[in-house]
């Protein structure tokens, strides 16, 4: 809803509590550290860093590609940590530090079935308790668990997951009933992140987007439903022809849930050129908070209404900060007492542009894979953003499926967009080319796209 963090904690760590581990060839590493004043994991592998903070409502506080922050961080709280009763008690409101979080939906104030926040001293103030839990050669780990919450009934635990060679962050998520009677939930992950002009931090980023596919059979009118702000707000645009919602901001209110089947959604800074992905799974039977697998809300200047009161926020950016959420949330859960629920979501960076028209196991998508015949040269091109350290290769079929050729593409690496403009030499029985991407390890990840050879 309003404004929020996200719930994302990732790890590639190793090393119990004090110590720092290094996967000695693969390159994870794990470490007691501390991140703009708070105790920290600083969670790597030569490609992301995480910066995982307990003590502030288990946020992964930071979320890097080589040294490139996603997440927005509030400045004024940097190094603060609250007690309950200035974190939602008597003495204080929400505490917005900014990073990614976890928190449970529907949100309202009319009913104990929904969560009343935030601001929230337990679930989205309280201090977390962390340790790294898993050391294996290119996988590391770190479990998170939140305070039990007797409000809402529940206890979150998050396991983070990195490895080596890949920018994936596998987020475990759990949500265990601690009450003596049932509760329905859903696990409401926000992640907050920055749209702040990389030039001129003054300014917000004219030129940051998100993506995320629409649901033919969407229950919503376009697609999308608008939560707060305008009803026809202009930063929330449903592109029928390519199937995707497309969302540009422009430091103006407002807030829209989507009933998004494809299971991914894409935020990327295009004057920088980098992307962040999340991907889950969705469960089309299942019943979801306000009909929505994923929300997007726009911090910024303007009027909304909440619980019934009109609340105009300022265009001061001190007061109301350049970002945007990225919100996954589960299906609901009906818990009985003791009972556990868990939902699954991955993070990945990248190098990429806009649009992003697909998100593949081994990257994004922004300029399909095509071949383009000219002058009796026939060139492979297409423009991608990469998960995986590694190789492309093109790779040409007959109609049957049988292999008539492989083309080595050569290196590739999330931090690089894969502009691809290679000349090749098209077999006589191809009837269509894939690129794929093998990782360091030779494992193949997966496709980047297809496309017919002309003619066939």
């Amino acid at each position: 809803m309003t404004q929020r963090v996200a719930t994302v904690l990732v790890v590639c760590g190793l090393a119990l509590l004090g110590r720092s581990v290094e996967g000695a060839a693969l390159g994870c590493k794990a470490e007691r550290s501390s991140y703009r004043g708070w105790n920290t994991f600083r969670l790597s592998n030569g490609l992301v860093t995480l910066h995982v903070a307990p003590d502030i409502g288990g946020r992964v506080i930071q979320f890097e590609l080589a040294d490139h922050p996603y997440f927005y961080v509030n400045a004024d709280l940097a190094g603060k940590v609250f007690p309950p009763e200035e974190n939602g008690g008597q003495k204080g409101g929400w505490k917005n530090y900014g990073g990614s979080k976890l928190w449970p939906a529907p949100q309202g104030w009319e009913r104990d079935d929904q969560w009343p926040g935030p601001p929230d001293p337990v679930l989205d103030g309280g201090r977390y308790h962390g340790a790294i839990t898993r050391e294996e050669p290119g996988h590391v780990a770190v479990t998170i668990n939140s305070p039990g919450d007797e409000r809402t009934g529940i206890q979150f635990t998050r396991t983070l997951n990195l490895y080596a060679g890949s920018t994936q962050v596998r987020v475990d998520c759990a949500m265990r009933n601690i009450s003596h009677r049932p509760v329905r939930w859903s696990i409401w992950e926000v992640t907050q992140l920055d749209t702040a002009d990389p030039a001129a931090p003054g300014r917000f980023n004219d030129d940051y987007w998100a993506f995320c596919p629409l649901n033919p059979r969407s229950v919503h009118p376009n697609g999308f439903s608008p939560m707060f702000g305008q009803a026809n707000h202009p930063s929330f645009r449903a592109d029928q022809a390519a199937g995707l919602l497309t969302v540009k901001y422009d430091h103006r209110v407002g807030k829209v849930g989507l009933d998004s089947h494809a299971g991914w959604l894409a935020a990327v800074n295009n004057k920088s050129g980098h992307g962040f992905v999340g991907t889950f799974t969705h469960f089309p039977a299942q019943p979801y908070p306000d009909h929505a697998s994923v929300e997007f809300w726009l911090n910024g200047a303007g009027e909304f209404i909440i619980n019934g009161l009109a609340i105009t926020n300022s265009p001061d950016p001190k007061e109301t900060p350049y970002l945007m959420e990225a919100e996954i949330l589960s299906p609901l859960a009906d818990l009985q007492p003791g009972q556990v629920y868990r939902f699954r979501i991955d993070w990945f960076a990248t190098r990429c542009s806009v649009p992003v028209r697909e998100v593949t196991s081994a990257g994004v998508v922004c300029v399909p894979l095509g071949l383009r015949r000219t002058g009796g040269r026939t060139t492979l091109e297409g423009g991608f953003g990469l998960f995986y350290r590694g190789r492309a290769e093109a790779v040409f079929r007959a109609a049957d499926g049988k292999v008539t050729a492989r083309v080595d593409l050569g290196p590739v690496e999330p931090n690089q967009m894969f502009s691809l403009a290679k000349e090749v030499s098209v077999p006589p029985d191809s009837f269509r080319v894939s690129v794929r991407v093998l990782d360091e390890a030779n494992h193949d990840r997966g496709v980047l796209g297809n496309a017919l050879v002309a003619g066939r």
